[in-house]
């Protein structure tokens, strides 16, 4: 049954193929693809700081929606996110510390 439906696969990709590199084909292609006039426009630019900042919100909003107990770690995230550089290594020694000081 495998590998009937396997050949059959097979055939099937070989008529696609066939299909794709007729001459009809091509001549649709062209007619679909934009002409050297038409051009595209970026309109918006993201920057590091606005994705830095709508990150941030994100993460806020999130935190007043959570519960307590799952607070402290957004608060550090939006620690992270907030500082000049962003990166999460101060604040993950900051974790590996307290769970030292815990297990004391």
């Amino acid at each position: 049954m495998i590998k009937e439906t396997r050949a059959q696969e097979l055939v099937a990709l070989a008529d696609v193929i066939k299909m794709l590199n007729d001459d009809d084909a091509l001549e649709l292609f062209k007619k679909t693809l934009p002409s050297a006039a038409a051009s595209l426009m970026q309109v918006t630019a993201s920057t590091a700081a606005s994705s830095r900042s709508r990150a941030l919100s994100m993460i806020r909003a999130v935190a007043q929606r959570s519960s307590k107990a799952s607070r402290p770690q957004m608060d550090f995230i939006a620690l992270a996110i907030s500082g000049k550089k962003v990166g999460f290594e101060k604040v993950i020694k900051m974790v590996d510390d307290m769970m030292k000081v815990l297990k004391k």
